[in-house]
């Protein structure tokens, strides 16, 4: 497993020698995305209320936040930074209640950006550390105070009562992945993670995110993980359940939204689970994994719209938390491709 690391400013360099296609699709992007952020420094989902007083979703905060860190990234505009700066300031405004795990990968991008840590301290101190201490605050018909087995023991369950079991690999992926990058144990979050992939449902809808979800979180880790039932239990090894991954990957280079729908031509790719699978494939071998990660991003880049925004589907409308995460994927995919050159 190679893990590679560049500057952003080598990177910005490369990739302004690359031509103007991939600038513009970070300027657009970044653009947007600035443009939509309501005034208290959040976005609303799924694009915008008309009203920028109201609506700021605490939930995507994170995902829409790293796009515009990768936007600011390759082109360092005044512009994405003061934007940046907003975002911060709405993320050290949330309490614990308001704050998600994926909170922390944002919250390590903005101090890494704009210098210090405390970002990353109010994440911790608010959310990673009462769960670890079981004196996190939740909420119900009285306040209780639980630990992170517990916390996430819950989280699985509201994603079953949702309908949606599979999304829970996911959510316990990008929390160990958001563990790590805070500096926190990651001990029960890979626990999570692993008893989450274990009762993936094969063919039902989000099965592939959840996968890419998980393959990131314990990729980050280094962790290896045979699955001993669910739809995964055929792979021995973190390495298989790539190799999986990277087999719901379509002619188009994006990635099909469930399994079950491999066939090409009628609308399967989701921009969601490209991105995601690209930043899964690309931290667990972005070397392997190089041609499989840029199929993927060229896929990204084709389906942006006139606007500079991201919609999941095509014909399914502009959506914020989309755009962020198609930006921090195309972000990773060029870091991939520079690292192979470098190396």
């Amino acid at each position: 497993m190679r893990n590679k690391r560049i500057t952003l400013c080598w990177l910005a360099v490369v990739l302004c020698a690359m031509g103007p296609a991939w600038g513009d699709a970070f300027t657009a992007g970044g653009g947007r995305l600035v443009a939509l952020q309501n005034n208290d420094g959040g976005w609303d989902w799924p694009l915008s209320d008309g009203n920028r007083n109201i609506g700021s979703a605490h939930n995507i905060v994170a995902p829409v936040g790293m796009g515009l860190a990768q936007a600011y990234g390759m082109e360092a505009a005044s512009s994405v930074q003061a934007a940046l700066l907003k975002a911060g300031t709405y993320l050290l405004l949330k309490g614990p209640r308001q704050i998600v795990p994926e909170d922390g990968y944002f919250a390590a991008a903005l101090d890494g950006i704009l210098g210090g840590t405390k970002y990353t301290d109010h994440v911790k101190n608010n959310f990673f550390k009462p769960l670890a201490t079981g004196t996190f605050p939740y909420w119900g018909e009285w306040t209780v105070r639980v630990d992170t087995t517990w916390y996430l023991g819950n989280l699985r369950l509201m994603r079953i009562d949702q309908g949606l079991p599979n999304l829970g690999a996911f959510d316990c992926g990008m929390g160990l992945h958001a563990a790590r990058a805070v500096g926190m144990d990651t001990k029960p979050w890979i626990a999570a993670t692993k008893a989450a992939l274990n009762v993936v449902r094969e063919g039902e809808v989000f099965d592939v995110l959840g996968l890419a979800g998980a393959v990131l979180g314990l990729a980050s880790v280094g962790e290896n993980f045979d699955p001993t039932r669910g739809a995964f239990s055929g792979a021995s090894s973190l390495a298989d359940l790539g190799k999986i991954l990277a087999g719901y990957q379509l002619a188009t280079g994006g990635f099909t939204w469930i399994s079950s729908s491999m066939d090409n031509g009628v609308g399967n790719e989701g921009v969601q689970e490209t991105a995601f699978a690209l930043l899964a494939l690309a931290q667990l071998d972005s070397s392997q994994y190089l041609a499989t990660i840029t199929k993927a991003a060229e896929y990204l880049k084709k389906s942006q719209l006139p606007t500079g925004g991201w919609e999941n589907f095509a014909g399914d409308g502009e959506n914020n938390e989309v755009t962020g995460e198609a930006l921090w994927a195309l972000a990773v995919a060029e870091q991939a491709k520079v690292a192979e050159k470098v190396d």
